[in-house]
């Protein structure tokens, strides 16, 4: 189930505040919504359901929200690399504020979903982790400073630019994602314009009276801050 990714590209997280039938209407909603505008949805979802989700062919890319690095064996209660894979996963989550990883583990991580096939998102708090880990060469590098996490900030992010660039030169091949407060789609439009490879939200989706429209609106906007972003780069070199 792997695949190259390429922005723009839009992430939700609905970590385990959601039932099946609820998350599979989300996805099913957002897979349509970047098919209309060119966007690839990622979604992270927990172990027991990236099957069922997967199984939808609704367009969006599963991924796990973490996993062991224990190799095949008489384990018990461990998510190896090889049952993601088997469960159909695009890909992984590591290092989320919520479930963090120390060096030793991440890179053990890293290895362990290359050999199996898996993409994986490897998340930053600081703009020094996040070009550390992009010489790690995950496919994903999610820099999202804690105190942005589940807040509602719409103000500027000056670091954008210069933190995107300096991912790019650590790992030519990673992309650079940027979240964290994104709770509203003019937030989202304006971290892709400022130059982010990709974004996501979680509350903003799953907070919304209409989830399935709030998913169509922030895939939007995404898009358009993509293209502004675009159009302003000959500027910016000339």
């Amino acid at each position: 189930m792997t695949g190259s990714l390429t922005p723009p590209f839009f992430e939700i997280g609905p970590k385990n505040l959601l039932r099946r039938r609820e998350i599979e209407s989300v996805a099913v909603a957002a897979g349509r919504a970047g098919d209309d505008h060119g966007v690839t949805v990622l979604l992270t979802v927990p172990t027991a359901l990236v099957a069922p989700i997967e199984g939808l062919g609704c367009g969006v890319r599963v991924l796990g929200q973490g996993m062991h690095t224990d190799r095949l064996g008489p384990s018990m209660n461990r998510v190896t690399a090889e049952s993601l894979a088997d469960a159909g996963a695009w890909g992984v989550m590591l290092n989320h504020d919520a479930d963090p990883l120390d060096g030793t583990q991440l890179e053990l991580a890293l290895r362990r979903a290359a050999e199996v096939g898996l993409e994986t998102v490897v998340c930053a708090a600081t703009q020094h982790e996040a070009v550390r880990f992009a010489a790690l060469e995950p496919t994903v590098v999610l820099y999202e400073p804690p105190n942005l996490i589940g807040t509602s900030r719409a103000g500027r992010r000056d670091w954008i630019p210069a933190s995107t660039e300096a991912i790019h030169r650590a790992g030519p091949a990673v992309l650079a994602m940027h979240a964290g407060g994104i709770s509203t789609p003019a937030t989202a439009r304006a971290v892709m314009a400022a130059g982010a490879d990709g974004t996501g939200s979680t509350s903003g989706v799953l907070s919304a009276p209409d989830r399935e429209a709030a998913a169509r609106q922030f895939i939007a906007a995404t898009r358009i801050g993509w293209d502004e972003a675009r159009r302003a780069w000959p500027a910016t070199t000339t």
